[in-house]
C-alpha cells in the first residue's frame, strides 16, 4: 500500500501539466478533489461509467425514496457516465471521481463527510478504500462481479490488494459465480443478491392496442430495429427483398441511436416505401423513426426486435428493453458493452446472436417456427422476472449501514 501511495503520488506529480490541458472548469476542479457541495453527511455512491450507472438507477431511485432526508451523491469516472448520472433524480448530486492520489482523495472525504461508500460492481481504489478504513466508513459492493479476464490477476496479486478489500464491509454479488470469486479472495460478508441490471421498469403497453393505435394490424409481422448504427440500415434494406419473398405482409421499423443521422437514413431510403414517424398517417413498409425516447414503444409492438449497434463494432445496446416486453429479439455478435446480460439471457435462451452474413437466414427462421419464437421472447422476460428479487435484496443488505 506504501508503494502504491507513493507511486501515485510521483505519477500525479509527473502528469499534473498534462492534465491541466486535458480537464477543463468544473470537472478540471472535481478530478482535483474540489467539489461545490459540502454535506454534513451523505452516502456516496460510485460507478464507472454509463453501464454501471444504468445497472443501479433503479436502487438509487429506491435509496432516495426510502431515504428522503438523507443527501445522496454519485459520482462517475467518465464525462458519459457523469451525463447519464445527471438524468437519474434531481435529488442526486453528481461529480467526477478525484484522482486516486492521497491528499485530493482527502480534499472530498471532507467536503461530503460520507457516512456510507457504495460502489458499483468491481471499483477499487486503494487511496479512497484506505482512507474509508482509517475514518471507519463502511464500504459496500453492489451488483459487484469480477470478470474471468480479471480474477487471475487480482488472486495472484492478492498480498498487495488483501489491505484493500479489507476495507469492505460486505458485497452483493450479482451471480453465484461471481460471489464464489469474491469469497475465494477472502473478501468480507459475500452474498449472491442477483443482478440489478435485471431490474428494469419501463411503460406497460396492450400490444393490440398499440399497433392498432399506429395503424398496424394483428396480422402484419412488425420487424423493429432498435438503436440501429452506421451500416445497419444498409445491412436491412440488402436482405430486405429476401424477407418480403417470405414474409409478405413485413412491417419494418428503424429507430436510430442518434438523430443527426435523420438527412443520411432519408437519403438512403429516398427509394423505399417509407415515411417518418412524425408523418405517420398510412404505415408504410418502412418506418424511420425521428424523436427520441420512445425506441420503448416500438419494441413493445414487435413481433421480432434486432438490437442494434452489434452487428458492427459498436458494442452493442441493451437487449433486457426488449426483453421486458417479452419481445423475441436478436443481437450480432459486437455486444461488449452488453455481454453480462446477452450471456444470461443465453442461458435461458432468451435471445439469439446472429451475424450480419446469417442475419437473413435467422430472422426467416424464427418466422417460420413462431411458435417456439414466442416462447424465446417469454424466455427472455422470465430472465428478468426471476431476478426480480435483487432489488429487495440489495436495499435490505444496505439498511443496516445507512443511519
Amino acid at each position: 500500500m506504501i508503494i502504491y501511495r507513493f507511486i501515485s503520488w510521483l505519477v500525479f506529480v509527473i502528469s499534473v501539466p498534462f492534465l491541466f490541458l486535458k480537464f477543463k472548469g468544473r470537472e478540471r476542479k472535481e478530478r482535483f478533489g474540489k467539489t461545490k457541495h459540502r454535506f454534513e453527511k451523505c452516502v456516496w455512491i460510485h460507478a464507472a461509467s454509463v453501464g454501471e450507472v444504468n445497472a443501479v438507477k433503479t436502487l438509487i431511485n429506491e435509496l432516495l425514496n426510502k431515504y428522503n432526508h438523507t443527501d445522496f451523491l454519485l459520482s462517475t469516472m467518465t464525462k458519459t457516465g457523469q451525463e447519464t448520472a445527471k438524468s437519474v433524480s434531481p435529488k442526486l448530486t453528481t461529480v467526477f471521481l478525484p484522482f486516486d492520489v492521497g491528499f485530493i482523495m482527502k480534499r472530498l472525504f471532507k467536503s461530503i463527510n460520507p457516512t456510507l461508500i457504495i460502489l458499483v460492481e468491481t471499483e477499487f481504489w486503494p487511496n479512497m478504500l484506505r482512507i474509508a478504513k482509517k475514518r471507519k466508513i463502511p464500504v459496500v459492493i453492489v451488483n459487484g462481479r469480477i470478470s474471468d479476464r480479471s480474477f487471475p490477476k487480482y488472486k495472484n496479486l492478492r498480498i498487495f490488494w488483501k489491505p484493500v478489500w479489507k476495507a469492505v464491509n460486505a458485497v452483493n454479488a450479482q451471480s453465484e459465480k461471481d460471489a464464489q470469486k469474491f469469497k475465494t479472495l477472502k473478501f468480507n460478508d459475500v452474498v449472491n443478491a442477483h443482478n440489478l441490471k435485471f431490474c428494469i421498469d419501463q411503460p406497460r403497453y396492450d400490444k393490440n392496442k398499440l399497433r392498432k393505435e399506429l395503424g398496424y394490424s394483428k396480422t402484419d409481422f412488425v420487424l423493429v430495429w432498435g438503436s440501429s448504427r452506421p451500416k445497419e440500415e444498409k445491412l436491412l434494406l440488402k436482405i430486405l427483398p429476401e424477407l418480403k419473398k417470405t414474409i409478405p405482409k413485413l412491417k419494418v421499423i428503424i429507430v436510430p441511436r442518434h438523430l443527426h443521422r435523420n438527412p443520411e437514413l432519408k437519403e438512403l431510403l429516398k427509394n423505399h416505401d417509407y415515411k417518418l414517424y412524425s408523418e405517420l398517417k398510412d404505415v408504410p413498409e418502412i418506418l424511420l423513426v425521428n424523436e427520441m425516447g420512445i425506441l420503448n414503444t416500438f419494441y413493445a409492438l414487435a413481433d421480432l426486435a434486432i438490437v442494434g449497434g452489434s452487428f458492427f463494432n459498436y458494442g452493442g445496446h441493451n437487449p433486457l428493453e426488449p426483453a421486458f416486453y417479452g419481445t423475441p429479439m436478436i443481437i450480432g455478435n459486437y455486444y461488449t458493452s452488453c455481454r453480462d446480460s446477452v450471456d444470461r439471457l443465453l442461458e435461458n435462451n432468451g435471445i439469439i446472436v446472429s451475424n450480419k452474413d446469417i442475419l437473413n437466414d435467422d430472422i426467416l427462421k424464427l418466422y417460420g417456427e413462431m411458435t417456439k419464437t414466442k416462447q424465446m421472447g417469454m424466455n427472455a422476460k422470465h430472465t428478468l422476472e426471476n431476478n426480480a428479487d435483487s432489488l429487495k435484496m440489495h436495499l435490505e443488505r444496505l439498511e443496516k449501514y445507512i443511519k
